[in-house]
């Protein structure tokens, strides 16, 4: 099968006082969906706005931030995870030449058989802010494809709307990275948009794990959420899932 991956071209995210934050996408929400997808033999594309190279949001390779956010209970691996997640960022030829959205057509999202859109904080400055993401996304929902995406991911649905200016998800069970977690971020109160609050003012049924940084799933008829970089492997197990039923 062929997986079109979605990533953010932003290095870094433009905050409410001012501020160029660092961001970019982030690492374990490519690396360990991409490994999964093509360990099972399938087919990756990458692309961005504009095919520009994206840039790995560094915090995500930093082995001691990794071990502060790590969920309860999960194993004491955080420097291997770290290293493993820049060598498979730096082999990724993919990554190296991304697809520019803006070329794709009707025909070329029919060739995909889903649909993945990867997160980081850097989703949030160009992600819902694309006409042509939206389009694609359009045309992916009326070809019944199956659409996953993880943690900040999810803004690229935002300003999805059909022909009766509705928004699509609206009535859908989904997850997302919540306000909880984005609180205790260095970015809190700070953020253009909080995620949580902008998919349930749409229509969203929003629901989160009980813990912070716990992985959570949402399966909602062709659409796959997941909440956090923690809940990338279970997304993308799921997600594979749905591709195999058709």
């Amino acid at each position: 099968m062929k997986i079109l991956v979605v990533m953010t071209a932003k290095a870094t995210l433009h905050l409410l006082d001012g501020e160029q934050h660092p961001s970019g996408f982030w690492a374990e929400e490519f690396v360990v969906p991409y490994q999964l997808f093509t360990g099972a033999g399938h087919t990756v594309d990458v692309a961005t706005i504009g095919g520009a190279v994206p840039t790995v949001d560094q915090t995500s390779v930093d082995a001691a931030f990794l071990q502060w956010v790590r969920p309860q209970g999960s194993e004491d691996n955080d420097a291997a995870n770290a290293a493993e997640y820049l060598r498979v960022i730096a082999d990724a030829p993919q990554l190296r030449a991304p697809i520019a959205l803006e070329s794709l057509g009707e025909k070329d999202v029919a060739d995909y058989d889903g649909i993945y859109v990867s997160g980081g904080h850097g989703a949030i400055g160009d992600l819902p802010k694309s006409d042509e993401l939206a389009q694609i996304l359009r045309w992916a929902l009326a070809q019944d494809k199956p659409l996953a995406t993880v943690c900040h991911g999810h803004t690229s649905l935002l300003a999805l709307r059909d022909g009766e200016g509705r928004w699509p998800f609206e009535g859908y069970r989904m997850t997302a990275f919540s306000h909880s977690e984005e609180l205790v971020t260095n970015m809190a109160g700070r953020l253009p948009l909080i995620l949580e609050a902008e998919l349930t003012r749409l229509g969203a049924r929003y629901e989160k794990a009980e813990a912070i940084w716990d992985s959570h799933v949402v399966v909602d008829r062709r659409l796959t959420t997941g909440q956090n970089p923690y809940s990338s492997r279970a997304m993308a197990e799921t997600f594979l899932r749905q591709l195999e039923q058709g």
